[in-house]
């Protein structure tokens, strides 16, 4: 979307009938790292733009409301409904139940990409492209090196999902303590595998609902069979936890399952190899970078590898304490995290130079699968960092067609002020609050080629 405001023809490729990846397949919400703090945010543009479009139809909560709040709620259908509003509103052209099966490469540089649908196999070429897919699908596909998971044992963080329960009773947060406790004797004692809870409302609207995020599957899902096992697990599991929440917790004696994700809630595989690898010390230490493009300030929250969830393991780290067998907390506790935090109030920039692929010089990545190491992944994967990745991408995809379609030939301070005009937080200075995003400009033209 914000190459065609900048511009460029452009497509859009979709695996599922509608956008949103996480947030709408995976039923994931709130969208988090939007903020180093209340009432200071590090992430607008593109993610204040969709807060304020879904809130003008009660499906999210307002801005400013959610810059003083840990993350920002919002409905899911919400989230489908402005997303198609505001792709179409930028003349994009969209390509739905596509998906990506290979690609074309030559010189150095991509020519088409392959899409499954089902009129059958199509070739769609391009001058520019940007990946999205979370699992650095076009870079692996085109032969270029990617990375996976942490370094001592390729493990990457645990899978889980969301899912939405309905017909909670009024003033059941009034229990929360023996609620809690019930959940954590059912947790240490095994009988009830979830890591936390009971879940909060980030991706509901509705008093009465609750979308808890306390499954956990290990595994990797780049692998067809785990990813399968994963989905059987976390289904298998949300059943448990509803019949447990119904038989053991105030307030929820009549909760229904209302619906459950259509994807497996993932958070790290692939990462693109680039130009610059980020790395969890980049995030501990609130690095500014001179290409900087984008801000994060979201904590390395690294869902434990292998999938444990009797407590007190939740997220891998030095001083986890786990007392289920795991090799890394044994043998090589040096290469877990003590320190998970970036500097309060503060905020690490995230480099155009973690954007660029070595070995392609018209692939920009933008999401979870950009350049990064395992402890920066763990707090880059979240939604508002991702969607200033993804202005920042089409960004710069746009500029690179007037620079012979090299990403690499890219100014990154002209970059940063195209996404400062665009309402993007990427100087030092953090502009007024209030101030309002210029209107977009309209697409030169719509359809192949430009920008992908």
């Amino acid at each position: 979307m914000a190459a065609a405001r900048g511009g460029a023809r452009t497509l859009l490729i979709e695996r599922y009938g509608f956008m949103g990846g996480m947030a709408t397949a995976g039923l994931i919400g709130p969208i988090l790292g939007h903020t180093a703090g209340q009432g200071n945010p590090v992430v607008e543009g593109l993610c204040r733009e969709w807060t304020e479009r879904m809130a003008a139809l009660g499906g999210a909560v307002p801005w400013e409301q959610a810059i003083g709040e840990w993350g920002i709620r919002f409905d899911p259908e919400a989230f489908k409904y402005v997303s198609d509003r505001i792709v179409e509103e930028a003349g994009v052209r969209l390509l739905l139940h596509s998906l990506v099966c290979g690609t074309a490469v030559a010189d150095g540089a991509l020519d088409a990409v392959l899409l499954e649908t089902k009129q059958g196999r199509l070739a769609v070429r391009g001058t520019v492209f940007v990946d999205a897919t979370g699992d650095a699908d076009l870079a692996f596909r085109s032969g270029l090196e990617t990375t996976k998971g942490r370094a001592f044992d390729g493990r990457t963080m645990a899978m889980g999902s969301m899912f939405r329960l309905r017909g909670l009773a009024p003033g059941w947060g009034g229990q929360m303590d023996v609620i809690s406790e019930r959940i954590h004797e059912a947790r240490a004692s095994g009988g009830l595998a979830v890591y936390g809870g009971p879940g909060g409302n980030g991706a509901t609207m509705c008093d009465d609902e609750l979308t808890p995020n306390v499954t956990r599957a290990a595994g990797d899902a780049t692998d067809v069979d785990q990813l399968t096992a994963a989905e059987l697990k976390v289904r298998r599991d949300t059943w448990d936890v509803v019949r447990f929440y119904r038989e053991h917790l105030p307030g929820f004696q009549n909760v229904r399952l209302e619906c459950t994700p259509t994807h497996v809630g993932v958070r790290e595989t692939r990462q693109a190899l680039g130009d610059y690898v980020m790395t969890g010390d980049d995030v501990r230490a609130g690095r500014k970078q001179p290409d900087g493009i984008a801000r994060m300030s979201y904590w390395i929250d690294i869902h434990c590898c292998l999938g444990y969830t009797k407590p007190p393991a939740h997220v891998c780290r030095r001083d986890c304490g786990a007392a289920q067998p795991c090799r890394i907390l044994a043998d090589a506790p040096e290469e877990l995290p003590a320190d998970l935090y970036p500097p309060e109030g503060d905020w690490a920039d995230i480099p155009y130079r973690s954007l660029t692929v070595r070995g392609a010089r018209n692939l920009l990545v933008a999401g979870r699968c950009i350049s990064a190491d395992h402890h920066a992944m763990g707090a880059l994967r979240v939604m508002a960092p991702c969607m200033a990745m993804g202005q920042a991408a089409g960004t710069a995809a746009a500029m690179a067609l007037q620079a012979g379609a090299d990403v690499r030939a890219v100014d990154a301070d002209s970059l940063r002020e195209a996404l400062a005009a665009a309402g993007a937080l990427v100087c030092r200075c953090r502009p007024a609050r209030g101030g309002r995003a210029p209107a977009p400009r309209r697409p030169v033209a719509t359809g192949l080629g430009g920008a992908v």
